[in-house]
């Protein structure tokens, strides 16, 4: 699992965001964030090409037509 820990949550949303996050939440969220990272690592495997994005330009198109076709 890629190493996300409760130091680097703690910097960073204080660095972007000037928020103070105390060390109980931060560890989990440094723990979700490294589960995260590495189920994402796995997406290439999982046979989706082709699949599109609920909200890419294509569905999009497509919607807009059944709902004009409609009225």
């Amino acid at each position: 699992m890629p190493l996300v820990t409760p130091e680097t949550v703690k910097r960073t949303l204080k660095d972007l965001y000037d928020y103070d996050i105390d060390e109980s939440s931060a560890s989990r969220v440094a723990n979700t964030a490294g589960a995260m990272l590495t189920l994402a690592e796995q997406l290439g495997s999982l046979g989706l090409d082709g699949i599109e994005p609920p909200f890419g330009y294509a569905n999009l198109m497509t919607e807009a037509m059944r709902k004009a076709a409609k009225r």
